[in-house]
């Protein structure tokens, strides 16, 4: 009798501890977040077009409102109010109809896009900039709701570096007897680049030198490029002047220049010619003899 009141016991003991277990297991469990019982409008992505952002440009951004509420959002408005930090949109303008967008309806758990066209001033620094948004809605019983929401939009360079040529070179010898190819390089962007280089090529003729590195380039720096050219026929010969470039965000940049070589008559530097001009500098540098 003793024995089965010790194992009743313990069941009961057993039981009291496996209900308390079960209880703080509930307890620590996380119940799942219910969606709220109102509209709950949300930006889920922004996009751009062109995707790349220029000073100077117009773009489209694109956002992606989605409604994760369990009411649908009725009336729909979304303002573009200002740059973060001002008073106004700052280095960004609207294109057509203003800054006020409209949308009827965005049912429950769904999602509509609206397009919003800009322009940005050609001034305009590269670099991130945020605008704030405002959005507002209803329910079908007239509850109001309001949304702010920021986007990030970067304006990258557009293409600093600038290649000042003409477009057709004609082959003329100089006083020295050798017939140069020159022309220029700026930065009329922004911001410094970096890692400027020039290269120059044209089919049927020869140059002393075609490639040189520059390096960075500050805003509105310039620098020549000078190169003799031979070629041993004459007429019209296509070329290009290419630059490549670091811009301040890193990515690679080229720009090229289409040119023309015209060459009225056969052009060669002899050794003679060459011997005789690395003479005349060589008494200009050691013993300052002008030549």
């Amino acid at each position: 009798m003793k024995e089965r009141t010790k194992t009743e016991t313990k069941t009961k003991s057993l039981l009291s501890v496996l209900l308390v277990v079960i209880l703080l297991l509930l307890c620590l469990t996380p119940t799942a977040l219910a969606a709220p019982e109102q509209p709950l409008l949300q930006i889920s992505s922004v996009t751009f077009n062109p995707a790349t952002v220029s000073p100077g440009k117009e773009f489209k951004m694109v956002v992606t409102l989605t409604n994760h509420g369990d009411y649908d959002a009725h009336n729909v408005t979304l303002d573009v109010l200002s740059q973060s930090g001002a008073t106004d949109l700052g280095v960004f303008s609207m294109v057509g109809s203003g800054s006020h967008f409209y949308r009827e309806e965005i049912p429950s758990a769904e999602s509509a896009t609206i397009e919003i066209p800009m322009v940005t001033s050609p001034n305009a620094e590269a670099k991130n900039y945020n605008l704030n948004l405002q959005i507002n809605c209803e329910t079908s019983g007239g509850s109001v709701y309001n949304f702010t929401e920021t986007v990030g939009i970067v304006i990258n360079e557009s293409d600093s570096m600038s290649i000042i040529a003409p477009d057709r070179f004609v082959l003329t010898e100089n006083d020295k007897g050798v017939t140069p190819v020159e022309f220029e390089i700026a930065n009329f962007g922004s911001n410094p680049v970096r890692g400027v280089q020039v290269s120059v090529s044209a089919d049927g003729v020869d140059f002393t030198k075609d490639y040189q590195y520059y390096g960075t380039f500050e805003k509105d720096d310039n620098d020549d490029f000078s190169a003799d050219v031979t070629t041993p026929e004459t007429g019209e010969f296509p070329g290009k002047i290419t630059v490549k470039y670091m811009d301040s965000f890193n990515n690679e940049r080229m720009i090229e220049k289409a040119i023309t070589i015209v060459s009225e008559e056969a052009t060669s530097q002899s050794t003679e010619s060459g011997e005789e001009n690395f003479f005349q500098k060589f008494l200009r540098v050691v013993f300052g003899i002008g030549a």
